[in-house]
């Protein structure tokens, strides 16, 4: 690929309703109006069916199209809180981003999570204020927004001429011009700044000029002593700060009209950085790090894989070093297996087109690959390098899955849908058998659901998981069991006897032989141990395993003729249910720990939830923005927190749970539990 060519790949992100899609509609509008949707929809871009019922977007989009002499590849994510993995993918595979924020609804309560995720990739950020044409738009508000929610110093280098449905154009502070919109999409005339903008839009440049100074000591120093910097070197200054997220460079759009559509692209090019500016560690197979730079062999990163009944495997690549051209055979360090790519494309929209070339930067659609998922490396096979791979998200929301008689078949459905997302997770409990669904929200996997309909013709219907109980006892007792059976010829005899005693939490179930004299067989004595085990299954509360206990035989009898292996498998099951009554078992329930991220404001609402869940927090944090409360939850009542959460903070708080340890139920709540799970059957007699 030509080393002089123009090129620039960065992500879009930013809340749900921030105009992120309409956007890069209106990017592509402005660079070839046959691509873009004519009245402006997203349509074409959102174009899976589950997209247009709900009218947001669901997947990182990829498009690529020229300006100006330019090459710009713009990843388009969700803005939805449940699909932030996407988001997390498109940055590893950006050299810059774009925060959309609405004008109308602001920064406050709606992108704090993106621009976490932002922050912590550490890519160079350039702010935008959309949707300005919105009749509810309101700049200077959302600005304050921005620096209070968002805990960035905004620094506008350009202000909007009127707001709303009295949007003219916008003010240019670096150039010192205003731009008038009146002759169709993106078209606007140079004019002079309107009279009541001049001290606003010089004040601006002043700050421009400040915070440009304070990137670079040469520039700093210049300042200091009284001289003012030139356009270019502010913008020099601004792309160091925007490098570091030393603060937040801020332009002004609105999509429909093409209001600062094509000074975004400008400003995308003097800010954000070429691929070049990318350093990247990749390891050799003998794990040996090397760095990767657009100089040398061929490095590509898969960033989103679909499967289509028709195409096959689809991937996207985003291309890190060298030129890929037709017939290139690429190794994938992770499996070892070498591709043969003998066409790519580029995307558009739904569509694809194939490219004969493609360097540092681009974006290409790869077809029927082997076994490619995202997060793997394609790279030269003659000098093999992997990438870091994506790191797996947690995934606070878990619903069981319900067939009717068709487990395998929606297993193998949903492992197809996990291959293309891998931000989702299939299991089976173990403790209670269900095909359990994890992801990012209650959303993701709902989504999951149609597409598992949609692409393979499975229905499915999700629940709250089972929660795994456990049963234990608090305090020592003792037991014989005796079986005896006489049926014609040889009978069946055993008899054991049986000292039970609590563990420490967690610690399981532990066997103990203190026989003695021989009064059982040492052939029998596994046997025994084989019926406690047995017997472990189904606790005399509420049907759930008995665990963390000690089982010590100390005494038995037996029959030189009828005694056998079944006959003493049945005494010791006999005594542990006869010893498990007495020792006053109680239930066990799962508890989780919560970390929840939310504003400040929501920390009470956030906090009365948690007690009525019977969580117990351990301790808050302040953060850069918002407030980590910690907290231990019993895993029932924390089930819903995914949907309860977003609705007690409009959709901005957040949290990640894991397992952690397990605590005895409450006597109300548990005799609630045993009462349920009797009446369901669940709880077997002793003679069972």
């Amino acid at each position: 690929m030509p080393s002089h060519r123009t090129i620039r790949t960065f992500c879009i992100t930013g809340a749900d309703g921030s105009g992120k899609t309409a956007l890069v509609e209106a990017l592509l509008h402005a660079s070839d109006p046959k691509r873009a949707a004519p009245d402006g929809s997203t349509a074409r871009l959102d174009a899976e069916p589950e997209e247009k019922k709900r009218n947001f977007t669901l997947s990182i989009h990829p498009e690529t199209f020229e300006e100006g002499g330019r090459t710009f590849n713009v990843l388009d994510t969700p803005g939805f809180a449940s699909f932030m993995a996407e988001v997390d993918w498109a940055l590893r595979v950006s050299d810059g981003a774009l925060l959309v924020v609405s004008a109308a609804e602001g920064a406050h309560n709606h992108a704090e999570r993106h621009f976490d995720v932002l922050a912590d990739s550490k890519l160079p950020a350039l702010g935008v204020i959309g949707r300005l044409d919105h009749e509810r738009a309101d700049f200077q508000r959302v600005l304050a927004d921005v620096e209070r929610s968002l805990n960035v110093k905004p620094i506008p280098l350009q202000l909007p001429i009127g707001e709303g449905p009295a949007l003219k154009g916008l003010v240019d502070v670096l150039a010192g011009k205003a731009h008038l919109y009146d002759k169709g999409f993106a078209r606007f005339t140079e004019a002079e700044i309107p009279a009541p903008l001049r001290a606003q839009a010089e004040a601006a440049r002043t700050a421009a000029m400040e915070a440009a100074a304070e990137c670079d000591d040469t520039l700093l120093g210049k300042y200091l002593e009284g001289g003012a910097l030139t356009g270019e070197e502010i913008v020099r200054g601004l792309a160091l700060g925007a490098a570091t997220q030393r603060f937040l460079p801020v332009a002004v759009v609105a999509a429909k009209p093409g209001v600062g559509v094509k000074e975004l692209l400008d400003l995308v090019v003097a800010l954000l950085p070429p691929p070049e500016a990318r350093a990247l560690t990749g390891k050799t197979p003998h794990g040996d790090e090397v760095k990767v730079g657009t100089e040398g062999p061929f490095v590509g990163q898969v960033f989103r894989t679909t499967i289509d009944h028709f195409a096959g495997r689809v991937d996207y690549v985003r291309v890190f070093a060298g030129t890929l051209r037709p017939d290139a055979v690429l190794v994938n360090p992770r499996t070892r297996t070498e591709e043969r790519v003998s066409h790519f494309y580029k995307t558009d929209g739904a569509q694809t087109a194939e490219v004969k070339e493609a360097g540092p930067g681009d974006i290409v659609v790869l077809m029927k690959l082997k076994d490619a998922r995202t997060g793997d490396t394609l790279c030269d096979r003659e000098r093999p390098v992997q990438l870091p791979e994506f790191p797996a998200p947690n995934r606070p929301v878990a619903f069981a899955v319900h067939t009717k008689g068709a487990d395998d078949k929606a297993a193998a459905a949903l492992h197809k849908l996990i291959e293309e997302d891998p931000s989702l997770e299939l299991g089976r409990s173990p403790d209670t058998g269900e095909m359990l669904l994890k992801g990012m929200g209650q959303a993701h996997v709902e989504v999951t659901v149609e597409r598992v309909k949609r692409k393979h013709g499975v229905d499915m219907t999700l629940g709250p998981p089972t929660a795994a109980y456990l049963e234990t006892i608090t305090t020592a007792a003792k037991a014989q069991g005796k079986f005896k059976r006489q049926t014609g010829g040889h009978g069946q005899y055993g008899d054991a006897h049986v000292e039970l005693s609590p563990r420490g939490r967690g610690e399981g179930f532990e066997f103990e032989d203190a026989i003695v004299g021989g009064s059982i067989p040492r052939q029998f004595i596994p046997s025994v141990e084989k019926g406690i085990r047995g017997a472990l299954a189904a606790g005399p509360l509420a049907g759930y395993p008995v665990v963390d206990f000690k089982a010590k035989l100390v005494f038995g009898t037996y029959h030189d003729v009828d005694s056998s292996d079944m006959a003493f498998q049945v005494a010791g099951s006999m005594a542990f249910k006869k010893a498990v009554l007495e020792a006053r078992p109680i239930l066990l329930e799962p508890i989780m720990k919560l970390e929840v991220r939310v504003p400040e404001e929501y920390v009470g609402a956030v906090m009365g939830d948690l007690n009525s869940r019977r969580a117990k927090v351990q301790g808050m944090e302040p953060l850069a923005r918002g407030v980590l409360v910690r907290a231990l939850c019993p895993h029932a009542e924390a089930m819903s927190y995914d949907a309860d959460l977003r609705s007690l903070t409009q959709g901005v708080g957040y949290f990640t749970m894991e397992p952690s340890h397990y605590e005895p139920v409450p006597p109300p709540t548990a005799q609630k539990i045993i009462e349920r799970r009797r009446a369901e059957g669940k709880v077997k007699g002793l003679e069972e």
